[in-house]
């Protein structure tokens, strides 16, 4: 599994790129970590992709690209200040992935997934 990647990248709150297969490439913000307010007991990935999509892609293949990172990990006392970060989050990661540096038209990944 990606235990031992994940072991080695720190938690936290990163913003990249999302491949996904036959549909292609969009912003997503992404949290590595323990995500504290739900006690998890695994070190997990959760990508949000930031798009909306007419319908369900479970089973899909998704690629990702990490860019750049936003902050750590942290918990919050309440659900609604968590989801507020959340969206936060997917801002800052909107603005972000306009600037010319974070996309590169000849980047293997991109022409990959398109």
């Amino acid at each position: 599994g990606y235990s031992d990647l994940l072991a080695e990248h720190p938690s936290g709150i990163y913003f990249g790129w999302a491949g996904l297969s036959s549909r292609g490439v969009f912003k997503m913000v992404m949290s590595i970590g323990w995500n504290p307010y739900f006690d998890n007991k695994e070190k997990t990935i959760e990508p949000w992709i930031l798009h909306k999509f007419d319908e369900d892609f479970y089973g899909k293949e998704l690629w990702l690209i990490i860019v750049g990172y936003i902050r750590p990990e942290a918990n919050f006392p309440s659900l609604e200040s968590l989801i507020a970060k959340i969206h936060e989050d997917g801002e800052i990661a909107e603005k972000a992935l306009e600037l010319p540096l974070c996309w590169d038209d000849d980047h293997a990944f991109i022409e990959l997934t398109l």
